[in-house]
C-alpha cells in the first residue's frame, strides 16, 4: 500500500517502483560512468609518473658543435685599374675571378662535412675593404677566417705556396695549425711549400690588414697564397675551371683534417686540435742567409762537380740560382733540399764566371759575388 508523508511525497513501494523504472529507461553505460572516471583517472596517474621516471633516465638532448668558417675570395671590385681591386694580372687574368671559383668549389666541399656552416665574404666581384671584411666575419660568428689568394713576384722567378698568419699567440697557434694542414694538401698536388709564415710592420703588429683586423676582433685569420701566376709550373696547376676546383676542394680537406670534420657524418664532439701557443711573438725572418760560398772540381769526365753552402739559422734556405756570364743573367731558381751543403754537375769550360745566389724561403738572398 502507497503512503504520503506529510509534505504529500511518495514513500515506500512507489519509491522502488519508481527506480525500477528508471534502471530499465537508462542505458548500461550511463550507470558505469563513475566507475569509468576512477578507472582512467586511475590510468592518467600512472601513465604520468611513467613519463616523469623515463624523464629523469632519458639524457637531454645537446646541440652537435659546430664550427663557422667564413671564405674570403681575396680582392674583388667592378673596376679595370684599382690593383687591390683586381689582385695580380697576369696571362689576362685577374686574381680576383681565380680567388672567387676556388671560394666557391672550397665552399661545396665543406658543405659535405659536419659540424660545419660555411659563409663567403663576396659571392660576386664586388669591392669590399679589409674592415669590411673582418666585420662580416664577426657578424656571423666566425670561429676562423681564410683568405685565398694567387701570387706574383717582382722577377717572375720564384714558385711554391706559402701561409701567413698573425705572430701572436692563440692567433699564431690556430692559424698555423690550419695553414700547416692546407700546405700538405697543396704540396701533394705538386706545390712546394715555402710554409707558414709571418710579417710584421713597422710598428711591431701584423703586417697584413686582413689578419690585423680579424685579431682585433678576437677571430684568428690566415692567408693562403696557393702559387705564383707568373710561373709556369705553378700557373699549369691553377690555369682551368678543374685545377681551380681542385685547389679549393684540397683547402676544404686540408681545413677538415685539422678540425677533424668527417663528410657525411655529424659528431656528438669534435676532436680538440694539438696547438702550441707560443710565449712570445713568433717574429720573421728578415735577413738573407748568413754564409754562403761555393767551390768547382774539374772531374775526369771532364764535368765540373759544383759544392754550395749556404747556411740560415732563422727560417730554411728554399733556392739557388747561378749566372754563367758575371751575373747579367741567371737560371731559373733551383730548390734546395735540406742540407747546408749540396752538390750538382754544371756543363761548364773552365771559363765561366760563375755567381750563385742563396734564398731563404722570405725571399732574401745572399750571392757569392759579394
Amino acid at each position: 500500500m502507497d503512503t504520503k508523508d506529510r509534505s504529500g511525497k511518495l514513500t515506500g513501494p512507489v519509491i522502488l517502483a519508481q527506480a525500477k523504472i528508471l534502471e530499465k529507461r537508462l542505458p548500461a553505460e550511463a550507470l558505469q560512468v563513475p566507475q569509468k572516471q576512477e578507472e582512467e583517472a586511475a590510468k592518467g596517474e600512472t601513465e604520468q609518473r611513467e613519463d616523469a621516471a623515463a624523464a629523469m633516465e632519458e639524457p637531454e638532448e645537446t646541440e652537435a658543435p659546430s664550427l663557422r668558417i667564413v671564405l674570403d675570395p681575396g680582392h674583388g671590385g667592378p673596376g679595370l685599374t684599382d690593383e687591390q681591386e683586381l689582385g695580380a694580372i697576369y696571362r689576362d687574368t685577374y686574381e680576383k675571378y681565380l680567388t672567387l671559383e676556388i671560394a666557391r668549389a672550397m665552399e661545396e666541399e665543406l658543405s659535405q662535412y659536419g659540424n660545419v656552416e660555411v659563409f663567403l665574404t663576396r659571392d660576386t666581384d664586388k669591392a669590399m675593404t679589409l674592415k669590411e671584411r673582418a666585420a662580416y666575419a664577426e657578424s656571423v660568428g666566425a670561429d676562423l677566417l681564410v683568405s685565398l689568394h694567387l701570387n706574383a713576384s717582382l722577377e717572375h722567378n720564384f714558385y711554391g705556396s706559402e701561409v701567413f698568419v698573425s705572430a701572436f699567440d692563440w692567433f699564431y697557434a690556430r692559424g698555423a695549425g690550419v695553414g700547416q694542414s692546407i700546405l700538405n694538401q697543396l704540396t701533394d698536388y705538386g706545390f712546394v711549400s715555402k710554409g707558414v709564415k709571418t710579417r710584421l710592420g713597422s710598428k711591431g703588429a701584423d703586417y697584413y690588414g686582413i689578419i690585423r683586423e680579424c685579431k682585433s676582433l678576437g677571430i684568428p685569420a690566415l692567408i693562403v697564397e696557393h702559387g705564383y701566376m707568373d710561373e709556369d709550373s705553378d700557373w699549369s696547376r691553377m690555369c682551368t675551371e678543374e685545377a681551380l676546383r681542385d685547389l679549393g676542394q684540397r683547402d676544404a680537406r686540408g681545413l677538415a683534417a685539422y678540425f677533424g670534420l668527417e663528410k657525411g657524418t655529424v659528431l656528438g664532439e669534435l676532436p680538440k686540435p694539438e696547438e702550441s701557443i707560443p710565449a712570445y711573438a713568433v717574429a720573421p725572418d728578415t735577413t738573407p742567409p748568413e754564409e754562403v760560398w761555393y767551390k768547382k772540381e774539374l772531374q775526369r769526365d771532364g764535368r765540373y762537380l759544383i759544392t754550395l753552402h749556404g747556411a740560415e739559422r732563422e727560417s730554411r734556405v728554399m733556392y739557388y740560382d747561378y749566372s754563367l756570364d758575371g751575373g747579367v743573367t741567371y737560371s731559373r731558381l733551383n730548390l734546395w733540399g735540406t742540407k747546408e751543403t749540396i752538390q750538382f754537375y754544371l756543363p761548364l769550360t773552365g771559363e765561366e764566371e760563375l755567381v750563385f745566389r742563396v734564398y731563404n724561403n722570405y725571399e732574401l738572398r745572399t750571392g757569392t759575388d759579394g
